[in-house]
């Protein structure tokens, strides 16, 4: 079965049955391996606490293992690996998804222009 680590919009339109995820991204998603990255969940938690994502009530933890998905802790291989990835990419949630594919051998799902554009290995366009 295919692994893929879901960039945190992929995320949470899944969380919220937002139609932007496509029936094509919903098909995969229900038929693989799904990882989310506790770096996701705290960028969701810090959006709602700006007051710019609302989140249901409850432990986002078990939304997600609930839904059959694996959390993936932020481990320090993932944030020493940060330090060598050949990308320009600013955003620090981002670059931690990134790294953290690469590391764990998954492939970052994302609808991100940003990073697709970077043409990386282990990103790919949901």
């Amino acid at each position: 079965m295919k692994r893929y680590l879901l960039d945190t919009h992929l995320i949470y339109w899944w969380m919220t049955a937002d139609e932007r995820l496509g029936k094509a991204t919903q098909g995969l998603v229900a038929k693989s391996e799904i990882v989310v990255s506790t770096a996701s969940v705290w960028e969701m938690v810090l959006k709602n606490a700006r007051g710019k994502l609302p989140l249901p009530p409850g432990a986002l933890s078990e939304h997600f293992t609930a839904q059959g998905f694996v959390l993936l802790p932020i481990l320090l291989r993932h944030i020493e690996a940060v330090r060598h990835l050949a990308c320009a990419h600013a955003d620090p949630f981002d670059r931690l998804l990134i790294a953290q594919a690469q590391d764990e051998r998954v492939t970052l799902l994302t609808r991100d222009a940003a990073l697709l554009k970077l043409g990386l290995d282990g990103v790919g366009k949901a």
